[in-house]
């Protein structure tokens, strides 16, 4: 698992938009820890995961973007988005959108936010964790977890592949 006699000072099990997030914050936080996530998905994970409704909301991009320091990526790689516009078409609905009855803004808002795009967002998290000094294993099912106390450690046993 890891270089150093398989421990490490964290490991995160779960390396999505979840677990990489929380390893980018606790190695800004403590550049000093020993992180590792094991993740089950192999990477990199296909681009265009979009689910529905992978949007950021407002408190997420800035968390993203400030807390992270992941602004240059989410304006240059992710979609940002103008909130809520709704089109009105009545019974017969035009051809042409521009000529659709529209309520909304067509500026984008003060408070930025985002459409994520899944794959592209977990494929850059896992390069920049990488990058931070955070060692990212896919391919890694957990076996058992056995929690040893208050200072005993703990011990995790995981696959991955043939290890």
């Amino acid at each position: 698992m890891h270089a150093k006699n398989n421990h490490c000072d964290v490991l995160i099990t779960g390396g999505g938009l979840a677990g990489l997030t929380l390893a980018l914050q606790l190695k800004k936080a403590r550049p000093e820890l020993d992180i590792s996530v094991l993740e089950k998905q192999k990477h990199p994970v296909p681009v265009a995961a979009h689910k529905v409704g992978e949007s950021t909301v407002e408190i997420a991009a800035h968390y993203f973007a400030e807390k992270l320091g992941l602004k240059e990526h989410l304006e240059n790689q992710q979609l940002r988005k103008f909130g809520l516009r709704f089109f009105f078409g009545g019974e017969q609905p035009p051809a042409d959108m521009s000529l659709y009855d529209e309520l909304g803004t067509s500026d984008f808002l003060p408070v930025t936010s985002y459409q994520i795009d899944r794959g592209i967002f977990e494929n850059h998290l896992a390069e920049t964790a990488t990058a931070a000094g955070v060692v990212v294993e896919t391919g890694a099912s957990i076996r058992s977890i056995s929690l040893n106390g208050k200072n005993g450690g703990h011990t995790v046993t995981a696959r991955n592949g043939a290890e």
